[in-house]
């Protein structure tokens, strides 16, 4: 199992904490990360958490890019930001790469086929290149309203190096089709799961069990279709942590959560 912290948080307050406690860290990169971070400093905190025998993943940046932007040059920026997170994994040697598709039907519904042909562009080289490398990708859903458009995706790629990783959070607040419908659709490339829970209104990455998110009905199909995907816990605050890990533990449907 691994739990999500931004990078700089990681290094300025939390990197004791998850080496003591023992858990595995989903590290994000933005921006400013990506550019004020020295690949020396990066490289010691990778060797501290290798030699504490922890694993790790990677969260892409996300903040203003656009994958399949109908703006070239915006899809230029957006390729080089997730190039660049790339160019870390022989440091932490990650067990995935989570990066946003992007696909948003509000701000596209009228450009489908330019954002697909725009997108297509941007992961393939990336896609490419995590095949070089032997790590994978994982595509997450953000405000896609229905799996189409990431299905679709992966289907033209069609890679081994590239999966799904359903956000319960997300698609509790911005899916517009039932839980069973993304399974459906995207089961057979479920990778990765990120886990925590909302209202179904807002976004809030509140503690699991504490919204309305089907996590029941998620952990039953795991367990009936004997699914072991990673399992990332993406808490915005440390006590929403601890009160996700003691729901998860009564939910979820095998004896140790997140092994396998």
């Amino acid at each position: 199992m691994q739990v999500n912290a931004p990078y700089r948080q990681l290094v300025d307050r939390y990197l004791e904490s998850f080496l003591h406690y023992g858990i595995n860290p989903e590290i994000g990169f933005d921006a400013l990360a990506l550019e004020t971070f020295s690949e020396e400093g990066m490289a010691e905190v990778a060797r501290l958490i290798a030699d504490c025998g922890r694993t790790t993943t990677f969260h892409g940046p996300f903040m203003d890019l656009a994958p399949g932007g109908i703006d070239e040059r915006i899809r230029k920026v957006t390729a080089r930001r997730l190039q660049r997170t790339m160019e870390l994994v022989p440091l932490f040697r990650p067990l995935s790469i989570v990066f946003h598709a992007g696909y948003d039907e509000r701000r596209y519904h009228a450009h489908r086929a330019e954002w697909l042909s725009g997108s297509l562009a941007t992961w393939e080289p990336l896609i490419q290149q995590a095949e070089e490398m032997g790590v994978v990708i994982h595509l997450e859903n953000v405000y896609e309203q229905t799996p189409e458009m990431i299905l679709t995706l992966i289907e033209e790629m069609s890679s081994e190096n590239l999966g799904f990783c359903l956000d319960m959070g997300h698609m509790n607040v911005f899916g517009e089709v039932a839980l069973s419908e993304w399974l459906d659709a995207l089961g057979p490339h479920l990778k990765e799961v990120h886990l925590h829970d909302n209202n179904g209104h807002i976004d809030s990455h509140g503690p699991i069990g504490s919204g309305t998110a089907p996590f029941k009905e998620l952990f039953q199909y795991l367990h009936d279709q004997e699914k072991r995907p990673l399992v990332t816990l993406e808490p915005h605050e440390e006590a929403t942590l601890w009160t996700s890990l003691e729901n998860l533990e009564k939910l979820w449907p095998w004896q140790e959560p997140g092994k396998g």
